[in-house]
């Protein structure tokens, strides 16, 4: 457990990090870890027809919120958070309580209808009930996640939501390439186990309970083998998500720049978002060049709306 004085030297030290990351001043940071941060939830479609019914139903029992600049199915919760949580349309799958920076990475992979896909870190299933979604559930859509308590909750979330799905595996990351088909993913979603410094707030000490520099060294590890496992199972022309929602340079550009340069048939692509917070991609870390261009790479700070995040998009050139 941390001393009050570990704290204090963790916090710091995040703070100093972030600030070398975002190239900011240190007294910036504070400001952007201390905002609070709206609530929002999604439209689920496969259940809904109807959306201004449902947002007047809402509004009816106390909510008000604008819709997403990004995507039209997502609304903020400005107001009547409890009223929207703890309403009949949350409870029976008419809409999803989520984060709006959890929609990028499933909006970046642009999924269709017919693809085959696979979401490598699926439960509880947010995102893959999105992908669900945007595919109007006719989508080859395989789960897996190494926790069997997680996958009971996505199982859940999936019938109430009324998501079809193809196959749920329990795996961990690097046994992937070995119990499932090779080349035959259309579409690859690896939304990363990461340091989750996205959610963090620098006056909450528990939140500095598990993270250290060492912590994200060992999830750096982890998360280049399953970038490295995915690769194995896309298919040539297929598409590769990478994302993650901390702010820590080695679990993000330092892993998308280890697959870049141990592949010649990837290709990092450019996403259709632009936001006010918004920075741009890292060259270098504590020294250390990445070897590409990897300012095709969408790196968030903590807003008002969205959480920290990071997002990259990679595709496998065809062979010819």
């Amino acid at each position: 457990m941390n001393t009050p004085e570990k704290v204090l030297q963790k916090r710091a030290q995040l703070i100093d990090r972030t600030a070398r990351a975002l190239q900011i001043d240190t007294a910036l940071v504070d400001s952007i870890f201390s905002r609070q941060r709206l609530s929002s939830f999604r439209i689920n479609t496969i259940k809904v027809q109807d959306d201004i019914s449902l947002l007047a139903e809402l509004a009816a029992a106390g909510w008000s919120g604008l819709q997403s600049t990004f995507y039209e199915n997502g609304y903020s919760i400005n107001e009547g958070r409890d009223a929207v949580v703890n309403s009949e349309a949350a409870k029976d799958g008419r809409i999803f309580i989520q984060n709006q920076a959890s929609w990028l990475p499933v909006l970046a992979l642009a999924a269709r209808s017919g693809e085959k896909i696979l979401d490598i870190c699926a439960a509880p299933g947010g995102k893959a009930s999105h992908i669900a979604q945007l595919t109007d559930n006719e989508a080859e859509l395989w789960v897996n996640d190494n926790s069997r308590a997680r996958l009971f909750k996505l199982r859940a979330n999936f019938s109430r939501l009324g998501v079809r799905y193809t196959e749920q595996t329990m795996y961990g990351i690097d046994r992937l390439p070995h119990v499932l088909p090779l080349i035959s993913f259309d579409k690859i979603l690896l939304d990363a186990p990461c340091s989750g410094e996205g959610l963090m707030r620098l006056e909450r000490d528990k939140d500095f309970e598990y993270w250290s520099t060492a912590q994200i060294k060992r999830l750096q590890q982890l998360q280049k083998k399953g970038i490295m496992a995915a690769w194995k199972l896309l298919k040539p022309g297929g598409t590769l998500v990478y994302s993650t929602c901390t702010m820590a340079p080695e679990e993000n550009e330092a892993v998308v720049d280890y697959l870049l340069s141990r592949t010649d048939d990837s290709e990092l692509q450019s996403l259709p978002f632009t936001f006010p917070n918004q920075f741009a991609a890292i060259t270098s870390w504590n020294g250390k060049a990445y070897k590409h261009d990897l300012s095709r790479c969408l790196r968030l700070a903590p807003s008002e709306l969205v959480e920290a995040f990071f997002v990259a998009k990679i595709t496998k050139r065809l062979q010819l």
